[in-house]
This record gives C-alpha cells, sequence and structure tokens, in this order.
C-alpha cells in the first residue's frame, strides 16, 4: 500500500506543474494583480473586518456627536479605517449623503481587488491541467525504447506522464479554484457585515434625538 502511494510522489513532476503554473499564472494577470492576491490570500485566516469592535466604538463616537455635536465632540475612531473615514466625513461634512459617497468608493475599491484575487486564482485553477499536460508531454518524450533496460524506462515514463496529468488536476481542483471560492466567500461575508454596520449608522445618525446611553451601551 505504502509501495503504491510513493509511487504518486513525483517530485520533478509536482515542481514542473506547480512552478509552471504559477509563473504562467503571474505572467497573466500581471504584478498588481497578484499583489492583491497574496494580500487576499494572507487575509483568509484572519478577518481583517472585527464588526463587533468597529459596532462599540461607534457607539461611543455616535454618543459623543449626538451630545455634544460634531464640531466640539471628541470622538473616538473605529479601528477598521474605512469606518474611521466614514466618521471623519460626517464630523467635517456633518452629510449622511458624503458618507454614503464615501462608502460606496470604499466598497467598489474593495469589489475590484477581490475580482483581481478571484480572477488570478481561476487563472491558476484553468492553468494547471495545462501544465499537468506539459508534464505527460516531457515524460513521454523521455522514452527510449532502443535503450538498455528499454522496458523499465517506459514504464517510468509512462508513471511520469500519468502523475503529472494528475497533479495538473488536483491543484486546479483542490488548491487553486478553492481558494479563489474562499477569498470571493469571505469578501462576501465582510461586505454584508459593513452593510449592516452602515445601516446601523443611519438610523443612529439619522435620528436628530441623543440616544440613550444605556441602549448605546447595549449594542455595544
Amino acid at each position: 500500500m505504502l509501495t503504491d502511494i510513493a509511487m504518486l510522489f513525483d517530485p520533478a513532476a509536482l515542481a514542473l506543474v506547480v512552478a509552471g503554473t504559477l509563473l504562467a499564472t503571474a505572467a497573466r494577470s500581471g504584478w498588481h494583480d497578484v499583489r492583491e492576491t497574496l494580500r487576499a490570500l494572507g487575509r483568509l485566516n484572519r478577518s481583517r473586518f472585527d464588526q463587533a469592535a468597529n459596532r462599540a466604538v461607534l457607539a461611543q463616537s455616535i454618543l459623543a456627536i449626538q451630545r455634544d455635536g460634531p464640531l466640539r465632540a471628541e470622538v473616538p475612531m473605529p479601528p477598521d479605517p474605512a469606518v474611521a473615514r466614514l466618521i471623519d466625513t460626517y464630523i467635517r461634512q456633518r452629510s449622511l449623503s458624503a458618507v454614503h459617497s464615501v462608502q460606496r468608493g470604499a466598497k467598489a475599491a474593495r469589489d475590484i481587488a477581490r475580482m483581481q484575487a478571484v480572477r488570478t486564482m481561476e487563472h491558476a485553477g484553468e492553468l494547471g491541467p495545462v501544465f499537468g499536460l506539459v508534464g505527460t508531454l516531457f515524460a513521454i518524450t523521455q522514452l527510449s525504447p532502443g535503450d538498455a533496460g528499454a522496458l523499465e524506462n517506459t514504464m517510468n515514463s509512462i508513471a511520469a506522464a500519468a502523475v503529472s496529468t494528475l497533479y495538473g488536476v488536483l491543484t486546479a481542483h483542490m488548491i487553486f479554484i478553492p481558494l479563489a471560492r474562499a477569498i470571493e466567500r469571505q469578501g462576501e461575508r465582510e461586505e454584508m457585515q459593513r452593510e449592516d454596520l452602515l445601516e446601523w449608522l443611519d438610523s443612529q445618525l439619522a435620528d436628530p434625538a441623543p440616544p440613550r446611553a444605556a441602549a448605546l451601551r447595549g449594542i455595544a
């Protein structure tokens, strides 16, 4: 059993498929998209947006604004830079429409960055099987029927060809495409959290009456 599994491991074929796929993906996508992809991959295990922490600080910010006014209030800023920018916009312009305009611009930028990362990983998923085929063709070129030990060499080349094809398919459908979907899901989840927070911010700032401190503490 272990021998059969060991036969499926070919470092040379794996290196050819992975290195070829990554290089071709970088060439197709460009450095900017690759950089956004690396950033997105780095955020997969840790959400960049903490909805609860931002809501807690926003509650304090809104209370200060409604109690002392936007010009005189000492307003704490939320930990997320994009949310802090919304509060800063409201303090400077005292306009919810300006807040929404800033939010739309920031969301568009995040959507573009996420699309670039997802598209790059999808390119890798498309190119993985291609380089699996390249490895297969390379292994076939190593066939040498006239050499001594021709049968053994032929069998080794055929095995390498099959393994290269397998690597191409597996890297595409077990690594690159799932990572693309993971980036997409995380981005959509964060945007939903941001939209919920903006709706709550709207409801608080649109009400001229100061909210009860106890209510805000409960929200925080």
